[in-house]
Parts: structure tokens; C-alpha cells; sequence
């Protein structure tokens, strides 16, 4: 036996039908009210760690995984009212009769927690996809938005932990970017990262995103001069790069070299040519901070991000996403 107490209700229709209760310990438990008791509702609750709760509230699982594929330790028994502060004693059990379970498909709608800087944000499609379109369009979506986030995210624990992350990887040229960008999309606080609201296929249709509205609007301008025939991007690309094969430097790091005040100057002008031509005037001191002090890291950094916005670019303009991020 043991105590466990009621903390939010999840859905309700004229009783309460979903809750989430804790433990002494602070673990979560979901609660689904099965049946009418003498002196309150009859629950069973399942224990749930924080990942998948967090899938839950999302509506990227359903209460009927919750509590069966999701389930942590032995499930709880209790009669209680499902009243929010509400404490009980609970009765333990190894399993749950099948009959009791939610139907698949029993999703919990309004929960997600949604950062104050999101927007709905629109991307038209049109011709014909296929299954491999829409895993290419959302792998180059995710890798700009995590790129993005983390060059114009500045402040708190999230800074940190993304300076962490561009710490680890070298900036001699190349890197896992596989790994890189997923990790580097973990490091983006859940109710920043880009989420699809809703898609609608057809000829034309549209996907809609919940993201970051700084980030997106800052992924769509870059597109959009990608996509013109006289790109700034793309002219400060060619020459930030130009210099740095003049100069051997290439595939070297800082550490490799002797660079005096006047390379440090030079390496100092090409950043700041490169932010202002990918829309990240003022965040200079930022994506140094990234790269430890390092000034040749961080032209690499920007030259990187450049390289992973023109294939979205190129994407684009095959037609099959067009006017990305629009309002």
C-alpha cells in the first residue's frame, strides 16, 4: 500500500476521467477512472517517467500506450474522487485487466506547454510527395531550426548547454553532422522546438508548424535571398570562403596555427561579413562564445549554417515547398 496524491486534471467530462497524481517521491502517476465505487470513482494508476509524460501531453502517444507500453513498476488501485489536493491510499497489483484499458486512439488535447515566442508559422506545398520528400523536407527543417535556435539563442541554461555541445565537435572542416544536428535539436528546450500542427496534402496544401517566431522568420529571409538571383548569402559565402583557402586555413584549427592580432583581425571582419550576409548581425560575441573564443571556429560555425540552409534553399526551389514560414 502506498499514498499517492492528485495534482492535475487531464480530461474530464462532468467527472474526472484522466488525472496525474505523485508519489512521496515525486514519480508521476496516470490515473484513469474505470468505473463508479461506493464512496468515490474507482482509478487504476500507472506510473510514468517524465518523457513520456511529456510525449503524452503532446499527443504524440496515446493513455492507452501510457499505461501499457509506458508503464514503470506495478499499477495502483485506489478509490478516490479525482479532486485535485485529493490524498489516498493506493493498493498495488502486477497486472491490469485488459477490459479496463482506454481504447487506442484516446489522446490528451491542450497540455502542451508552448514558449511565449511561438507562432504558427505556414509552409505551401504542391506537386506530387513521396514518403522520402517528407522525411528529407522535415530532417533539412529540424537541422536549420536546431542551427538557427542555437546561434540566435543567447541567455540561460540552454545557451549553456548548446555551448557545451559546439565544444565537443572540431571545426577543422568537418564533422558528424548526423549526430551533431540531432543532439543539437535535443539541446532546444521542448516548447521551442519546431512541432507540426497539422498537414494538409493536396495540390496546393500546406504544412503548419508551431516554432520559435525569431527563428523561423530568420530561416525564411535567408530562403528567400538563396533563392535570388543576386543572393547576399551566397556572395559572402563565396568570398568568407575564398579568403580562408587563400590563407591555408581551411582544414585548420586556431590551435594549429600562429595567428597574430592581424590574422585575429582579419578572422574578426570575415565573421562579421559572414553574419550580416546570413541575417545574424549581432549575434557576433554569441557564436564566439560557441566556439570557446575561437575566431576561425566561428567563421566555420556561420560558413556551416550557411551550407545547411542552402539545401533547404535548393529544396525549395524545386517547387515542392514553397513561401517557407509564412504567417
Amino acid at each position: 500500500m502506498s499514498s499517492l496524491k492528485i495534482y492535475k486534471t487531464l480530461l474530464e467530462y462532468e467527472v474526472p476521467l484522466v488525472v496525474l497524481a505523485k508519489n512521496d517521491k515525486a514519480q508521476n502517476y496516470l490515473g484513469v477512472n474505470y468505473d463508479d465505487g461506493e464512496s468515490g470513482y474507482l482509478f487504476y494508476f500507472s506510473r510514468i517517467n517524465p518523457e513520456n509524460l511529456h510525449l503524452l501531453l503532446t499527443e504524440k502517444i496515446d493513455v492507452h500506450y501510457a499505461v501499457t507500453r509506458a508503464h514503470k513498476g506495478r499499477y495502483e488501485f485506489a478509490e478516490t474522487w479525482g479532486v485535485i489536493g485529493e490524498e489516498f491510499k493506493t493498493i498495488k497489483s502486477e497486472e491490469l485487466n485488459p477490459e479496463l484499458l482506454p481504447k487506442p486512439g484516446m489522446f490528451i488535447p491542450g497540455h502542451a506547454p508552448v514558449s511565449s515566442d511561438s507562432a504558427t508559422r505556414i509552409v505551401d506545398i504542391d506537386g506530387r510527395w513521396e514518403v522520402s520528400d517528407l522525411k528529407k523536407f522535415s530532417d533539412l527543417v529540424q537541422d536549420c531550426y536546431a542551427f538557427g535556435y542555437a546561434l540566435l539563442s543567447e541567455t540561460g541554461a540552454t545557451s549553456r548547454s548548446i555551448e557545451r555541445l559546439f565544444h565537443k565537435y572540431p571545426w577543422r572542416g568537418g564533422f558528424s553532422a548526423v549526430n551533431f544536428f540531432r543532439s543539437l535539436y535535443k539541446g532546444i528546450p521542448r516548447q521551442d522546438r519546431a512541432d507540426i500542427k497539422s498537414i494538409t496534402y493536396a495540390s496546393p496544401g500546406q504544412i503548419k508548424f508551431i516554432v520559435n517566431a525569431t527563428v523561423a522568420e530568420s530561416i525564411r529571409d535567408l530562403i528567400v535571398d538563396l533563392n535570388t538571383d543576386s543572393s547576399m548569402a551566397t556572395e559572402s559565402y563565396r568570398y568568407v570562403q575564398r579568403m580562408l583557402q587563400d590563407r591555408g586555413w581551411t582544414g585548420k584549427a586556431e590551435e594549429d596555427l600562429e595567428l597574430d592580432e592581424q590574422d585575429k583581425a582579419e578572422l574578426q571582419a570575415l565573421l562579421a561579413t559572414g553574419c550580416n550576409g546570413f541575417g545574424l548581425k549581432g549575434h557576433e560575441d554569441h557564436i564566439i562564445g560557441l566556439a570557446s573564443g575561437d575566431l576561425l571556429a566561428s567563421v566555420k560555425i556561420i560558413l556551416a549554417y550557411y551550407r545547411r540552409l542552402k539545401l533547404l534553399a535548393d529544396y525549395v526551389s524545386t517547387g515542392k515547398a514553397q513561401n517557407v514560414f509564412h504567417a
